[in-house]
């Protein structure tokens, strides 16, 4: 049976069409959030999505009344087993997070060393830690070609992170896979991983004229001693003056092919992953005056999100289609209440594998306290409705006929649409063929009633596209017996 629920959330305004509708007019209208799980969290670091227990786990500091911190990994069931919650605590400053990709395990950094955990149904249980150098600054931490990659920055102290040189290192593995540093940084480094083995390593810049340069590299066997295939850098700067690349946050299409980047100064830029080369970027941008944090691209290869930190009633982000070429203004979501955070942190978008959720980390404007949102992709679907529904004579055992008209909204169908059509008699519940619909959207089902008089009830519906959400009609008849002949034959 087709249920269509409610899209919460969701307030767009569009310029209703038919169901040949072709240009999307829709207002670029901005949607406030609904509240979001506030997390114990003081501290946000890192996200990742674990695909197989349906868990998104995010890593950070707890601060307690009494003054005394430590660090806590806290798995958000989205769908699965096991608890709503799962934690663990450790020393802090924790930073990084990341999961094997079949969800046994889960990795967090420590100043020290890796800590990993067996997951099972929303349960971690401590296993040997894995080795790594003194880090001062933030892990970042990255499960990507079998790997797992981390970061290690050694410091006096926070405030001396700018100096002194750091590394990129990979985890031993139980298959032989040697640890080791796989390279040298003299600045901070950001992590991103992608489809099929991708890495990317981004510098911090450490002045407004340095220019670092991001490398994109493919993980792999190692055979050749080169754990690493080199496929590209990119400096921001390309004539070596003006501002140079201001990291927020990378990822990945699902195909592998754009690296989509969030920069502090330019906002999103899109580049190639076999080379890095530059690429025009055909999305909206996030309104004027907002910072760009975070960038998603749904594993899918539907949607595409952005993140930001506006001020007022602005976008704190949007959500598109991935296809540029969807000519359909993005759903636009602010964040601006006690409950709900001011933007999103950097770094604080991911999408589940099946791209129907997008998971964003929130923040008040002091950074001290952090929501979880779930958004459902659906909100970005353009609406369809089932419109002007009638029909003739309810005669019992007699032919029966229903018209109505299937409403789009903006786009063109991907697909010619069809309305199904479901009959309610008593308990007996009869699948009937789907009807075509015209292309001024309108529709006609033709049937025959049940023999015995009462109360029938169709369920028209559409299933939708790629680019239209699902709907449904609800039709109530109470059918009458059919006229006597031998009465009419008596008079």
């Amino acid at each position: 049976m087709l249920l269509a629920g409610a899209l919460a959330g969701s307030v767009l305004t569009a310029v209703p069409g038919t169901a040949s509708a072709a240009t999307d007019t829709a207002a670029a209208a901005v949607v406030p959030s609904g509240p979001g799980m506030e997390l114990s969290a003081a501290s946000f670091t890192q996200m990742a999505v674990d695909d197989v227990s349906r868990r998104v786990w995010i890593a950070g500091d707890r601060v307690y009344p009494d003054g005394s911190r430590d660090g806590e990994v806290v798995g958000v069931l989205y769908g699965g087993a096991g608890p709503a919650v799962a934690s663990a605590h450790m020393a802090a400053p924790l930073s990084g997070v990341a999961v094997e990709p079949d969800g046994s395990k889960v990795y967090a950094g420590q100043s020290d060393h890796i800590a990993q955990y067996s997951h099972s149904n929303g349960s971690l249980y401590p296993l040997d830690p894995i080795a790594a150098p003194a880090d001062h600054c933030g892990r970042e931490l990255v499960h990507t070609g079998g790997r797992l990659f981390f970061t290690s920055r050694p410091a006096a102290s926070p405030a001396d992170c700018a100096d002194g040189l750091g590394s990129v290192s990979v985890a031993t593995t139980t298959e032989g896979g040697a640890a080791r540093d796989v390279m040298y940084s003299s600045t901070e480094i950001h992590l991103e991983a992608g489809p099929g083995g991708l890495l990317v390593t981004a510098p911090e810049r450490w002045s407004a004229t340095d220019d670092p340069d991001l490398g994109i590299y493919r993980v792999t066997d190692g055979a050749d001693g080169d754990l690493l295939e080199f496929l590209g850098e990119r400096r921001f700067a390309e004539d070596g003056t003006g501002t140079g690349m201001d990291f927020r946050d990378a990822d990945f299409s699902a195909d592998g092919s754009v690296l989509a980047v969030a920069d502090g100064v330019r906002g999103t830029v899109l580049l190639s992953s076999q080379d890095a080369r530059f690429l025009d970027n055909h999305y909206a941008p996030l309104p004027q005056g907002v910072a760009p944090t975070a960038v998603a691209f749904s594993p899918d290869g539907k949607w595409f999100a952005q993140g930001g930190a506006a001020s007022g009633e602005a976008a704190d982000l949007t959500l598109a289609f991935a296809d540029p070429s969807v000519d359909r203004q993005p759903l636009r979501i602010s964040f601006e209440s006690e409950a709900a955070g001011q933007r999103v942190v950097p770094r604080g978008m991911e999408f589940s594998g099946d791209g129907e959720q997008l998971f964003v980390v929130t923040s008040d404007e002091e950074g001290t306290k952090f929501w979880l949102h779930t958004i459902q992709t659906r909100q970005a679907l353009a609406q369809t409705r089932i419109v002007d529904v009638t029909h003739g004579p309810a005669v019992a055992g007699a032919p029966f006929t229903v018209t109505g008209r299937l409403d789009l909204d903006g786009l063109a169908p991907t697909q010619p649409p069809r309305i199904t059509v479901q009959r309610l008699n008593g308990p007996e519940f009869t699948d009937l063929p789907s009807v075509p619909v015209a292309e001024d959207g309108t529709f006609v089902l033709e049937d025959v009633l049940p023999d015995q008089a009462g109360n029938v009830q169709y369920i028209l519906g559409y299933a939708g596209d790629e680019v239209h959400y699902l709907s449904e009609h609800w039709l109530v008849v109470d059918t009458v017996e059919a006229p006597d002949p031998a009465a009419h034959a008596d008079r």
